[in-house]
């Protein structure tokens, strides 16, 4: 099945500069516009929100867990035994935390690439895009099975990006370095720990275009499909997240309100927009489709 041919609205040739700085201006106020239009702000919000609460209800069950094991199992084994349940169910419980937290926010990435600002044939109000869109991840067993190999390929690439830093700021104190040394080498790690953490995530941005537009392929395909569209402009991807900093302080300020009521649902749409003109810059026989 391919995508509906008349969903796209792509104007690179006519109005996008050239340059990555003022084209990502234009797909952030392309992302404006269409986070405003029609009922997509309300669906925006909401989509974060449920991906928040369902997957964060596991993430903060972990605090009561050791209170819990306590209290139902203290009378019956080892205090050893109850400290190791505790651990393996608070790992259970962050294992499924973080599928979910991946499988909901790329559900609600998914429903923003849905969106649109204008009509796609016909004068009048955009069409709406609709909520159940960001279930796409988990609404059926061919689905769950797909996500669940696309988490996994992330984890192995999260858990290969962190591990340095994590080493170097178990061992380092072992070295003997004076201080401000180790401080520039834990800067250093860290560093370069984020930034592969962020091209991992980043190689997934175009991909609710891969899904539409090869619906029976495998979950490695869509992965491969992915990452070829996006490092075709995966330097554009930083420098759009880099271009929210200062909105994502600002949020810091308001204590989170304005982070969730706005600047994630804005980012969010940012990146649709960029992960559509991967996609069509990595297929461009499919741009030729549409506009026929």
């Amino acid at each position: 099945m391919t995508q509906d041919n008349t969903a796209f609205d792509y104007r690179a040739d006519e109005n996008q500069p050239q340059k990555s700085i003022k084209q990502n201006r234009f797909f952030k106020s392309e992302a404006r516009r269409t986070l405003f239009a029609a009922d997509n702000f309300y669906k925006a919000v909401i989509s974060h929100f449920i991906s928040g609460t369902v997957s964060g209800g596991f993430l903060f069950m972990t605090i009561y867990t050791p209170g819990l094991v306590e209290l139902f199992f203290a009378d019956f084994i080892s205090r050893q035994a109850t400290v190791t349940m505790s651990t393996t169910v608070n790992i259970i419980l962050m294992i499924i935390f973080s599928f979910l937290a991946v499988s909901f926010t790329f559900g609600a990435y998914y429903l923003a690439s849905k969106m649109k600002n204008e009509p796609d044939s016909e004068p009048g109000a955009p069409d709406y895009a609709s909520l159940s869109a960001m279930l796409l991840p988990l609404n059926s067993l061919k689905n769950a099975r797909k996500t669940v190999f696309l988490y996994l390929i992330l984890a192995a690439e999260l858990t290969v990006s962190v591990m340095p830093a994590v080493y170097v700021f178990s061992n380092i104190a072992q070295t003997g370095v004076g201080l401000f040394t180790a401080f520039l080498i834990k800067t250093t790690v860290l560093s370069c720990s984020a930034f592969a953490c962020i091209f991992f995530l980043m190689l997934f941005v175009p991909m609710p275009y891969i899904i539409d537009e090869n619906k029976g392929a495998s979950a490695l395909t869509l992965y491969k499909k992915s990452v070829s569209a996006a490092l075709c402009g995966i330097w554009r991807c930083f420098a759009l997240l880099f271009s929210f900093i200062p909105l994502i302080l600002l949020s810091v300020l308001t204590f989170g309100v304005l982070f969730f009521a706005y600047t994630l649902p804005y980012m969010t749409l940012s990146f649709a927009k960029v992960g559509e003109y991967l996609y069509y810059i990595e297929n461009p026989e499919r741009k030729k489709e549409d506009e026929t």
